[in-house]
């Protein structure tokens, strides 16, 4: 095959999409179409709430509306009291054990068609977390006291 063989098949008149009707393509105009209608609604919605809820609320900024507001009481204390520093340490740990699902759920669903490559890659991954896991209960840093 020669240049011109491309030249003249794929980069003139579209021949190329012409023979295999993808200018005349329904299908994907009818996909789009059902994304356009509903981000269309969406924002059509999310207009008429803003703009109804401008003209429909009556504005009063009191200093009483505008004050702290703490299960019906005024604050008992200073409301920028220190967390313990275990709190976070349990987060971050809750978001690294969520993100292993997140890794985890995927891969369950195709483990039928993946190569000896994709699986031992992710047991590696559960070891390695494992042994992170271990570690954490072992330092303590699970346990709330």
């Amino acid at each position: 095959m020669d240049i011109n063989f491309f030249v003249k098949n794929f980069f003139t008149s579209n021949k190329y999409l012409e023979e295999f009707n993808l200018l005349n393509s329904s299908s994907v105009r009818d996909e789009y179409f059902g994304i356009l209608i509903y981000l269309s609604f969406a924002i059509f919605l999310a207009l008429i709430i803003v703009v109804l809820s401008y003209f429909l609320v009556t504005q009063s900024p009191e200093t009483e509306k505008l004050s702290t507001y703490e299960c019906g009481f005024e604050a008992y204390g200073d409301t920028r009291s220190q967390f313990n520093v275990r709190f976070y340490i349990i987060a971050i740990l809750f978001i690294l054990f969520d993100i292993e699902i997140i890794f985890l759920a995927p891969w369950c669903l195709s483990i039928s068609q993946l190569n000896l490559l994709g699986f031992w890659s992710m047991i590696e991954f559960l070891v390695e977390l494992g042994i992170g896991f271990i570690y954490a209960w072992c330092v303590g840093a699970i346990e709330w006291s």
